[in-house]
């Protein structure tokens, strides 16, 4: 107890030996402008430092330095926190960050039933109940974690916890949380089957229906070959979305991981890159009719990337095909799509093929004014008669998002966007639907 309580003395000493060097240049942590933003500047405690004898503002800039290193850049992801301190040797790096981001939006012409604009939740019908709704949320609020502690035997170990607060009625939600050293990633994170730089920088939470992002549980190994060439592979929790007859079958729990994989090719030091991914997965179902357990693979390819068209502008997209990868596709994860039943097979299930595509345009204009705008689109095809016995189901949706932000100061960002979006079922019935939207985010 002694010895804790001396080095928490110690750790206060440092800290207030040494305040807080900070101004308004803290970096930007969120999936607004400022991904992966390196700011020397930012508020940083050396414990244990001896301002007499140690170059503190070189200890300061290694720390930020040690930390960028471990940031992913792209969607959704968290950038170098305001808030870090390490150990004067800088073998142990902590930081702690977030945002606070408060978004409003005003709906018409056939409002969805939904915080985020998923183009599937579209009504195709008009009623007076969803012909106008104004909305506000701070939900999208977030905190987070990380340590960065380097071991003799393995080397520098990152740790990262991620929340927010999408759980039920607001409730802080675990989004991130995971280990890694030696290329290897234990944990939960984005799926490998994400090109996270391939997507806009968007208001809405949900993203571009085509994209192919959700968090999952992991073990996944990732290898730099060259500067210009790299290579992952993971072994992920499946997870299977069906619809099934009633009492024909049932979506049993699965007993082999789903497995992603992707090469990436780099150029122009890193601000460009193609990316083809793949993945295969087995879901497994109870048949009543035969009495056995059933299989079906599912897979799909997809290539992607992000290419700098000048210093200020850069192009990204990704095309995505495949069978029994719905669960995978902003636009179709959970809503049954994985598989569904075979009607020329009683008590059988299937796979349906979709394939989904986007396509921007992301432009710099100054170094506090970015302009992003995207199309995607999700098509699901027929087999074996499927859509003859569901002709209201989903067959197309269309995504279009325009938006512009300012940067106030590197923590502070404002952002207008509009969206627009169209769901089309198999009997051809149309619906549409439009947003407009504001956010206020300050990051720390």
């Amino acid at each position: 107890m002694k010895t804790i309580n001396a080095l928490m003395m110690t750790a206060a000493a440092g800290l207030f030996s040494l305040g807080a060097w900070a101004d308004d240049t803290a970096t930007a942590s969120t999936d607004t402008p400022q991904r992966g933003h390196r700011d020397k500047r930012n508020t940083v405690w050396i414990i244990g430092a001896d301002p007499q004898t140690d170059d503190v503002w070189v200890l300061k800039g290694k720390a930020i330095d040690i930390y960028a290193t471990t940031v992913k850049e792209g969607f959704q992801q968290s950038g170098v926190p305001n808030f870090i301190i390490s150990d004067r040797s800088n073998k142990a790096v902590f930081g702690i960050g977030g945002f606070v981001s408060f978004r409003t939006a005003y709906d018409w012409s056939n409002v969805i039933d939904n915080k985020d604009f998923v183009t599937y939740d579209i009504p195709m019908l008009k009623t007076p109940s969803n012909k106008q709704r104004l909305l506000m949320d701070v939900s999208t609020s977030r905190l987070f974690f990380k340590t960065i502690v380097n071991t003799k035997a393995l080397g520098p170990i990152e740790t990262y916890i991620e929340t927010d607060f999408r759980g039920g009625d607001n409730v802080l939600r675990l989004r991130e949380a995971y280990v890694s050293f030696k290329g290897l990633t234990f944990g939960q994170t984005a799926t490998t089957f994400a090109d996270l730089q391939a997507a806009p920088t968007t208001i809405d939470f949900q993203g571009p229906n085509a994209y192919t992002y959700r968090r999952n549980l992991m073990i996944r190994y990732h290898l730099n070959i060259s500067p210009s060439w790299e290579f992952a592979v993971a072994a992920e929790m499946p997870g299977v979305s069906a619809t099934t007859p009633t009492r024909a079958a049932y979506v049993i729990p699965q007993r082999v991981p789903d497995f992603p994989m992707y090469f990436q090719y780099n150029w122009n030091q890193g601000r460009s890159h193609l990316r083809a991914s793949g993945i295969l997965r087995t879901m497994n179902y109870y048949d009543n009719t035969s009495m056995n357990t059933q299989t079906e693979l599912g897979w799909g390819a997809m290539l992607s990337g992000n290419i700098a068209l000048s210093k200020s502008a850069s192009f990204f997209g990704q095309v995505v095909y495949g069978e029994g990868i719905e669960n995978y596709i902003q636009d179709l994860n959970g809503n049954g799509y994985d598989l569904v039943s075979d009607p020329n097979r009683l008590g059988r299930l299937q796979t349906l093929p979709a394939m989904g595509w986007m396509a921007g345009l992301q432009v710099n204009f100054t170094r506090n004014w970015q302009m992003n705008a995207a199309y995607s689109q999700v098509s699901v095809w027929d087999k074996n008669d499927y859509f003859a016995q569901a002709p209201d189901a989903y067959r197309l949706s269309q995504y279009i998002v325009g938006n512009l932000f300012y940067r106030i100061s590197p923590a502070f960002n404002v952002g207008v966007e509009y969206l627009y979006g169209t769901r089309k079922n198999v009997n051809h019935e149309l619906g549409h639907a439009n947003r407009a939207q504001m956010m206020v985010q300050f990051n720390f």
